[in-house]
């Protein structure tokens, strides 16, 4: 089958070292191994920024956060919806020439905040849509820029969304039940996010714990990911402070980079803690699976209530044991000391499961063990795209 992957955002980019960077590179290869041929739009796709092209962004930054400043908040949320919903009328446009050239068999989209250039696409030429669905994308809009003139329009956009695709994906159960997918859309599946099977052999990085100034009979413990405050990387160093005053000999490494990397380091240096916690910056996807292998336990220490967080799948890759945010979406795939240490997002109760961790290392291996077997054999990339074309006929 040929299949046209489609997203609409304007600022994703499928090269990104992020999650969603992951999700949309590791799905269009997924389809490419089942055999199918996969050509994508993606909206957010932009080549390496020449100067002149960067000095004139810079310029546009600074001239709409004078805009910004003399307006009323909600008249400049409108005018960014505003703006999206011309996007996606342009979007539209590629996608109706890109479909007239290809005649895909299919259109996967990746949602986004009240576009629905892909759906009305697929519609008027009769191809089998499938929607890709990976937060509330209504409520996450509000909750980093606010209201607008323009939400009321948004939810309605969606739910249209949602009952004339063929078939919605989402990360999780709980997802589906409150955006109400399950009640609205011709056929619902639950797809969480997942792992390659032998990428964790790609790097060919050689690192060791003398390198990074690691004790080698330290308590290792390891998070990768972005450094952003729902991430809750301030409990692994609230976690490694207590730990130290109980004279647990314990290190840890944050491999990634972003918003609070420097208030993470300045906290660290408060606890006295920066010849023990080793901030390494962002490192290529690939390279994460070495410093994991570094590690004795890795943690996920936070994450919203609705996302299913790519990382602890890929930490199954290291076969450590895991401690990892008690939230449905977890829950849903990881049992707590059957797959790991399910825990609310306190240092305390990430205290508590480190402290379990080490004085029952046999409970840990075979934790870990439970962990990694079940992800390489249920949660691939591989199976998702399985089950996202299991609705065409």
């Amino acid at each position: 089958m040929r299949i046209l992957y489609y997203s609409p955002h304007p600022q994703l980019r499928v090269e990104d070292q992020t999650g969603y960077g992951t999700h949309m590179r590791e799905m269009i290869a997924a389809f490419e191994t089942l055999g199918h041929d996969v050509d994508f739009l993606i909206a957010g796709h932009q080549s390496v920024h020449i100067e002149q092209a960067q000095k004139s962004n810079s310029q546009k930054s600074r001239f709409k956060k004078t805009i910004k400043f003399l307006i009323p908040r909600l008249v400049w949320e409108t005018l960014k919806d505003w703006q999206l919903i011309r996007i996606d009328r342009v979007n539209k446009r590629h996608l109706n020439r890109l479909v007239d050239e290809l005649h895909p068999d299919i259109i996967y989209e990746r949602s986004h905040y009240g576009m629905v250039s892909g759906v009305e696409v697929a519609n008027n030429h009769d191809i089998h849509h499938i929607l890709e669905v990976n937060c509330p994308n209504v409520e996450e809009r509000k909750k980093l820029s606010g209201n607008s003139l323009l939400t009321r329009r948004a939810v309605r956009k969606d739910r249209w969304a949602f009952s004339n695709t063929n078939h919605v994906l989402t990360v999780s159960t709980h997802l589906a039940e409150h955006l109400e997918i399950h009640n609205l859309a011709k056929k619902w599946s639950v797809t969480p996010n997942a792992i390659r099977l032998g990428q964790q052999e790609e790097s060919t990085l050689d690192v060791t714990r003398l390198s990074l100034s690691i004790d080698e009979s330290a308590v290792l413990l390891g998070f990768v990911g972005s450094i952003f405050p729902w991430h809750g990387v301030d409990l692994v160093i609230d976690a490694v402070a207590h730990l130290q005053k109980e004279e647990r000999q314990v290190q840890a490494v944050i491999v990634g980079d972003g918003a609070i990397l420097e208030e993470l380091k300045s906290l660290t240096l408060s606890h006295q803690l920066d010849s023990i916690i080793h901030f390494l910056g962002s490192v290529p996807q690939r390279d994460t699976f070495a410093y994991t292998q570094l590690c004795d336990i890795l943690i996920m220490p936070k994450s919203n209530a609705y996302g299913s967080p790519v990382k602890i799948f890929e930490y199954a890759l290291s076969g450590k044991p895991c401690i990892v945010p008690n939230t449905s979406p977890v829950t849903e795939v990881f049992e707590h000391e059957q797959d790991g240490w399910v825990v609310d997002s306190t240092s305390e109760a990430i205290v508590s499961a480190i402290e379990s961790i080490i004085d029952s290392p046999m409970k840990a291996d075979k934790c870990a063990n439970n962990w990694h077997q079940k992800v390489t054999s249920t949660h691939t990339w591989q199976s998702n795209a399985h089950v996202a074309l299991s609705s065409h006929n």
